[in-house]
């Protein structure tokens, strides 16, 4: 009777004890999902998923804000955290980019708090992998645009005289506004290896021209990929109210020139970044410039630049 009562309790004992792992491992499991493959990802409430990126972030699209967000920091550019922020059971899609043109495409799909997640899973850690190795082609190897775009050409409705103007002497050619960024002094910097300095902003119609100088580490060289804009949004929550970036979208560039793509140890660059002005933005969001090394490009430099110009294009602007 004894040695029955005590093989009944083993075996109730291995049950518990392999249901409980198989639990733990449900709710502590890991996924990897492949480059354009569309995958779902099972979220669930109160709980925070981390998606790992191959390479730097360069946009993140969220189908349903209401019921899900989507977060990712420029601090940490190859992560991002998803999580539901409804109770109930839903469902959307999450695209994000990457620097170098990959795009992963998510479902993202919430348990609910009335489903059993230790059963059901859930997915704390999902892995993008890239789906094969791809060789960027250097297409501008001096860093320089091929052609200088006539800047204070467009027209701006309700203005006398502009369409004149325009054909005049109220063009001001990047080269120009480069020219006067190699003489400025940078006041301000932003970044802790490479240091990023904002000129002067300029408003063409739509467009926003932005002078801008980089210079390098003391202790080693670098070798600058192209300028890039972000748009991205941030507010402070919790009880020491930290900021937690929200959103953020990569503007077109349209164009760029700078001096040199290589600094040399403590050596400076100039540069012009030109680029169409979101028409408005909320409160919280900020217009940056992103400077990054080739060689660390998930540790960039960010610098805000103003929404609104702090100078105006004029004719025979000198």
């Amino acid at each position: 009777m004894r040695k029955t009562l005590y093989v009944s309790l083993l075996i109730l004992l291995s049950g518990s004890l392999s249901a409980q792992t198989q639990n733990a491992q449900n709710r502590n499991g890991s996924k990897r999902v492949f480059e354009g493959q569309p995958a779902s990802i099972r979220l669930a409430p109160h709980v925070t998923t981390t998606i790992r990126l191959p390479e730097a972030v360069n946009s993140v699209v969220l189908g349903d804000s209401n019921r899900f967000q989507a977060e990712y920091s420029p601090k940490e550019p190859l992560l991002v955290f998803a999580r539901p922020t409804a109770a109930d059971i839903a469902e959307t899609n999450l695209v994000i980019s990457t620097v170098f043109g990959r795009q992963f495409i998510l479902i993202l799909r919430s348990l609910g708090l009335s489903t059993d997640q230790s059963q059901a899973g859930v997915d704390l850690l999902v892995t993008c992998q890239a789906a094969a190795v791809r060789f960027i082609e250097e297409t501008s190897p001096s860093g320089l645009i091929s052609e200088t775009p006539n800047l204070g050409s467009a027209a701006h409705p309700g203005s006398p005289g502009t369409a004149s103007q325009s054909e005049g002497g109220n063009r001001l050619a990047v080269d120009e506004i480069l020219k006067r960024q190699r003489h400025q002094r940078m006041e301000k910097l932003y970044g802790d290896r490479i240091h990023v300095g904002i000129g002067q902003v300029r408003e063409d119609g739509p467009r926003l021209i932005v002078s801008f100088s980089v210079f390098g580490p003391k202790s080693e060289s670098a070798e600058l990929v192209p300028p890039q804009i972000q748009l991205s949004g941030q507010t402070k929550a919790g009880m020491f109210r930290r900021i937690r970036w929200t959103t953020v979208q990569q503007l077109p560039v349209q164009a760029y020139q700078m001096t040199g793509r290589k600094l040399n140890p403590g050596e400076r660059v100039d540069g012009v970044v030109i680029f169409e002005r979101p028409p408005i933005k909320q409160s919280t969001e900020r217009l940056l410039l992103q400077i990054a090394d080739s060689a660390a490009v998930d540790r960039p430099t960010l610098a805000p630049i103003r929404f609104r110009p702090t100078k105006p294009l004029e004719k025979n602007d000198e």
